[in-house]
């Protein structure tokens, strides 16, 4: 039937925007403790003996330092990829409570990680591990944005339910796509 249309299932933005401003919440007030109490690239705090300890690292890089001195350009990157990634949640499974708060500790992530680099001039890193060797430092920005993929990941194993389509799946609800199947009366 021509004009028919599948809807389009909600995202439910708010439960996104929720997750991603606790996990800024507590990766700014995390960081600003560091800041306040560790000296900055001073000895480190044991937590656990030989397994945990808390640092003051600044990271101008990615991870593992990858690109150490772009911080510029990792910012840019970043604030497309918050871009990115807002503008195209659907295609993230952002229709599901799982894809909403992945999306919603990725972003809060990426925004903690950004704030840094503009406030900073680089990332604040303080969670030192050794798994058995030292691990790189990292924060709860960086732990939101992994475990925030890792979510993406499980739920891209999750088959859809009878009857649902999912536009990463190959089957784009038609209201996503825009186009509505045609009349079989008005091809003949």
């Amino acid at each position: 039937m021509r004009g028919v249309t599948t809807p389009k299932a909600t995202i439910n933005n708010a439960r996104i925007l929720l997750v991603a401003l606790l996990t800024l919440a507590l990766d700014q007030l995390t960081k600003w403790v560091v800041i306040q109490k560790l000296p900055f690239n001073g000895e480190p705090v044991a937590v656990v003996d030989g397994f945990f300890e808390l640092v003051h690292f600044g990271n101008t890089g990615a991870a593992w330092s990858l690109f150490s001195g772009q911080n510029f350009w990792l910012a840019l990157f970043s604030l497309a990829a918050l871009i990115f990634l807002w503008v195209s949640r659907r295609q993230f499974g952002a229709e599901k409570a799982l894809g909403q708060v992945a999306l919603g500790l990725i972003l809060g992530g990426v925004v903690g990680n950004l704030i840094d680099r503009v406030v900073h001039h680089h990332v604040v890193d303080f969670l030192q591990f050794y798994i058995p060797f030292r691990f790189p430092a990292f924060n709860v920005a960086d732990s939101g944005i992994c475990t925030g993929v890792g979510l993406m990941f499980l739920q891209s194993f999750r088959k859809p339910k009878p009857g649902e389509t999912w536009a990463r799946k190959g089957k784009v609800p038609l209201a996503v796509d825009g186009l509505s199947e045609p009349d079989e009366e008005s091809e003949a």
